[in-house]
């Protein structure tokens, strides 16, 4: 049997207003944007299982959705003094795609570590 982990997961692929914004502060073209679900360009971020039980997504994303900006912008853009000193909400909602999953399920053999 699988072993299920006590979190649940938050994937963020990015969207074309992501890549547009990054185009400008940098001044290169904007890249394409990647369809959501693809193995692409997609982060899978881990949340306490309690999260699971809040109504909406922004509850859920609360407490973290402005470190997953600037972890998924560094990704992008490492010129830290263009980026925007802050990101609503709203902001958050229109440059990423977000899938919650409420159940995490571990099939690999080694012991997670952290790195």
């Amino acid at each position: 049997m699988l072993e299920t982990l006590n979190r649940v997961a938050i994937i963020i692929t990015p969207r074309q207003s992501f890549f547009d914004m990054i185009a400008g502060l940098s001044g290169d073209p904007p890249e394409k944007e990647a369809a959501p679900f693809t193995e692409d360009e997609s982060t899978v971020y881990l949340l306490d299982a309690d999260q699971a039980d809040l109504p909406t997504m922004k509850e859920r994303l609360a407490h973290c959705f402005r470190e997953i900006f600037f972890e998924e912008l560094e990704g992008w853009y490492t010129d830290t003094g263009k980026w925007p000193a802050a990101v609503t909400w709203q902001e958050f909602e229109s440059y990423f795609h977000i899938s919650f999953q409420s159940v995490v399920l571990d099939a690999g053999e080694m012991d997670i570590e952290y790195e």
